[in-house]
């Protein structure tokens, strides 16, 4: 009896398909909307903070201006200016619960108010509801490093009644 002699099985190899290249689609504004609510609080952060400072550059170099931009920045908020011969070189640090009603942090509550209301009718309240939320956040953070006015407009404060003496009025 002569023995078989078995065959070695080859393996198949098995090679998965590529799927053909997809170009990638530009994606939609909405699913772009928090870059895009990150974008706009960061701006309104520093706009707030540097608005009443940049004047002092008006019509200088863009260089300058950047100086400035950095001095009224960590002015502001740490105290430290970096620049000391340009334009804005003495900004004092500002801490102060004053500035924290502005018109960002006002935007953003009336945003985020809007994107709460239970009408389900009203349109586009996901991304009202989330560009509120960075606007008020930007416009609360930034409201504690802004410049105060000189003028008071801290209703809680007292003003003086105006007092009429009783000869001035008529009864008549």
């Amino acid at each position: 009896m002569a023995k078989r002699r078995r065959r070695a099985r080859t393996r198949t190899v098995t090679r998965r398909r590529r799927l053909p290249s997809r170009k990638k689609v530009s994606k939609s504004i909405g699913s772009q909307w928090g870059k895009i609510t990150k974008g706009i609080s960061v701006l309104a952060f520093l706009s707030n903070i540097t608005g009443s400072d940049m004047a002092a550059s008006a019509g200088q170099p863009i260089g300058a201006r950047a100086q400035n931009f950095g001095n009224s920045l960590l002015g502001r908020i740490t105290g430290f200016t970096p620049f000391k011969n340009a334009p804005g070189a003495n900004t004092p640090q500002t801490v102060s619960l004053d500035g924290i009603f502005n018109k960002w942090s006002g935007g953003g509550l009336l945003s985020l108010v809007y994107g709460m209301l239970p009408i389900k009718q009203l349109p586009h309240r996901a991304k009202a509801k989330t560009l509120g939320k960075g606007l008020l956040t930007a416009g609360i953070l930034s409201g504690i490093f802004m410049p105060t006015n000189n003028r008071s407009s801290n209703l809680i404060t007292p003003s003086r009644a105006i007092t009429v003496s009783s000869s001035e009025v008529s009864y008549t």
